[in-house]
This record gives structure tokens, C-alpha cells and sequence, in this order.
């Protein structure tokens, strides 16, 4: 089978190769991949950026993938031969909090990823993916999606009166809007540009804040508000936002942190953070039973993930140069059957 290899540290030197398959255990199910999307956390894990958390050469990398089931041990039972299927990002976190060692558990690095034509896996890791969705579709899911649903479902308690704040339209953002509006929330986002506010409005925002406008957007946020503040905030721009998401939050929000965009070192109000009981909670995907979870809400909606471009899987390294370039509104996917 055709697999991507990190060779060594950098992307030039992904490599392409083959490997054989091995036979599959009793309690075993063979996949056969056939979509994967992109994520910026990939590009950090190819160049060795996390560093002893990452992955160590050779590694198979990239997170999310989907597949279709092509043979199932014999004590299997949750899975048919043609049901399609997705790997978990984290392997073995079931539910709950994260424990101490689950940060190593995550496809691409240290667990070899799905840019690999066929993958083994034990029952228990692996979901199935919502009903009608292509195989490029249900392999947005693991990373983006569910960390946008642990933010606002699970920490946030989403409801029909709840105020969501969403930051930019990177794959997160975009989901969490999504997200939110299947639990008919009010929604909030910020965004860069008018073409860019549209298009936030056209995923269901119900308010759009172009931030290069209106530069103290916390303001804006509570003249939206009639000065009360949103419930949830989907915190991805760091260091030059996290002021702003507190302020212009109601007492006791929670706001998810996510992403360093603007810097990984904040000055704290922490002032402002106590009297408002704010709970900062920082966010690192989700676990396999959030993820079952929200395809079963996916699975109740005509909501669909907003692709940007699909690459082949010779591709990998033209689709990983182009998200670099941070110019995709939506999910970079990569199309194994080319």
C-alpha cells in the first residue's frame, strides 16, 4: 500500500512509500482510507514543533481521515464490512477529562496518522460517520469539528438562550457556528473582511464584526448585547484577543481557549477574571463519546462542513504548502482516490 512518511523533521522531506499489510486479529477491523483534511496543528507536527509530544521520525502523518471498513475480525460486532468510519483523534480516550498521558495518543505522530492507503485498528477506536456523508466530508470531523463542539456543547452548555462569541473563520471557528445554530443559539463572530462577513452570515452567524473596522470589538460585542455579554466564547486569536473575549463576557462565561494566532503569552486582567468568575478553560479536542455525540446531532441536521479545496493523496505536500498560505476559508481535504 501506498503510505506518507516524516522521514525527517520539515516538509520537504515527506516522503512517499510503500508498505505491506498485515494480516488483521479476531478483534481487529481493516480500513480502508479514503478522504483525509488538514489541520495547522499538521504542518506544526511535521516541522517538530511540539516537541517531545510530537512525533519522532518516521512517522505517518495528518489526524483525520476518514474510511471504509474492508474486513472485521471475527469477534467484532459494531462493524460491517462497507460501513464508513472514522478514526478518533485521540486513540483510547473514551471519555471524560484528559488524563496524563493522553496528549501522546494523537494520529499523526507518536500513533501513526491516516495518510496511509489501509490502517488497523481495534474496535474501540473507530466511530461510525454520519449517515449520507462522503468519506471527504466525515474526515473534517476529529480535530476541528469536535474541538468546536467540547467548547461549546460540553464546557459550554450550549442552549437556544445561550450568546455564542466566534473568532475569525478558521476550521474551528466556522464549525463552532455551525455548532452553535444546531442548538439555536445566538451567534457572534468576527471576521477580517466584508466578503469574509458574508460568508459568516451565509454559515448562520447572526451578527458579523469586521475586526480590522472596528478594532475594539469587545464594544461592539456589548452594544450587541445591550451590554450583557455572551455565555461562550471560542477563543482562537492568543495573546491580543483574550482581554477583549473577558470583557465583553458575561460573569461566569466560559471561554474555550484554543488558539495562539495573535501570541502565546497573554497579560491576564486577572482582576477582571475574578469578578467576573470567568472559567478559561483550555481546549485539546475532544473524546471519542463527544465525538459520537455530535455526529448524532450532525446526523439530525441538513448541516454539512464547508470544503475549501481537495487535493490528491499524491498531493499532500502541494495541499500542506497551501494551507500554509492561510488564504482557505473551510476544510483542506485530500481525496485518496485519485
Amino acid at each position: 500500500m501506498k503510505t506518507w512518511e516524516v522521514k525527517d523533521l520539515g516538509l520537504d522531506n515527506l516522503t512517499l512509500t510503500e508498505k505491506n499489510i498485515r494480516s488483521i486479529a479476531d478483534d481487529e477491523v481493516l480500513v480502508e482510507m479514503k478522504a483525509a483534511s488538514l489541520n495547522y496543528r499538521d504542518l506544526i507536527m511535521i516541522d517538530g514543533g511540539y516537541g517531545p509530544i510530537g512525533g519522532k521520525p518516521p512517522f505517518i502523518p495528518i489526524s483525520d481521515g476518514a474510511g471504509m471498513v474492508k474486513e472485521v475480525g471475527k469477534s467484532i460486532k459494531n462493524f460491517k464490512v462497507s460501513d464508513v468510519v472514522i478514526p478518533p483523534f485521540f486513540k483510547g480516550w473514551d471519555s471524560g477529562n484528559m488524563k496524563d498521558n493522553t496528549v501522546f495518543l494523537s494520529l499523526g505522530g507518536k500513533e501513526d496518522g491516516v495518510m496511509q492507503e489501509f490502517m488497523i485498528f481495534k474496535e474501540n477506536n473507530l466511530v461510525h460517520a454520519p449517515r449520507d456523508w462522503s468519506c471527504i466530508e466525515a474526515a473534517t470531523l476529529p480535530c476541528a469539528a469536535l474541538t468546536a463542539w467540547r467548547t461549546i456543547v460540553t464546557e459550554g452548555k450550549v442552549n437556544k438562550d445561550s450568546i455564542v462569541l466566534v473568532q475569525g473563520l478558521g476550521g474551528v471557528s466556522i464549525f463552532a457556528i455551525q455548532i452553535a445554530k444546531l442548538f439555536n443559539a445566538e451567534v457572534i463572530a468576527t471576521t477580517s473582511s466584508k466578503e469574509r462577513m458574508t460568508k459568516a452570515k451565509e454559515i448562520g452567524a447572526d451578527y458579523v464584526i469586521n475586526y480590522n473596522e472596528d478594532i475594539d470589538w469587545s464594544k461592539k460585542v456589548q452594544e450587541i448585547t445591550n451590554k450583557k455579554g455572551v455565555d461562550i466564547v471560542v477563543e482562537v486569536g492568543g495573546s491580543k484577543t483574550l482581554e477583549k473575549s473577558i470583557k465583553c463576557s458575561k460573569t461566569g462565561a466560559v471561554i474555550g481557549i484554543i488558539g495562539v494566532l495573535s501570541g502565546g503569552v497573554a497579560e491576564l486582567p486577572i482582576g477582571r477574571v475574578i469578578y467576573k468568575a470567568s472559567r478559561l478553560i483550555g481546549i485539546s479536542c475532544g473524546n471519542k463519546m463527544e465525538l459520537i455525540n455530535m455526529i448524532e446531532k450532525f446526523n439530525s441536521s441538513n448541516a454539512r462542513p464547508i470544503i475549501d479545496t481537495i487535493f490528491k493523496f499524491s498531493d499532500l505536500p502541494k495541499a500542506l504548502k497551501y494551507m500554509s498560505k492561510g488564504t482557505h476559508l473551510g476544510k483542506i481535504a485530500i481525496d485518496f482516490e485519485d
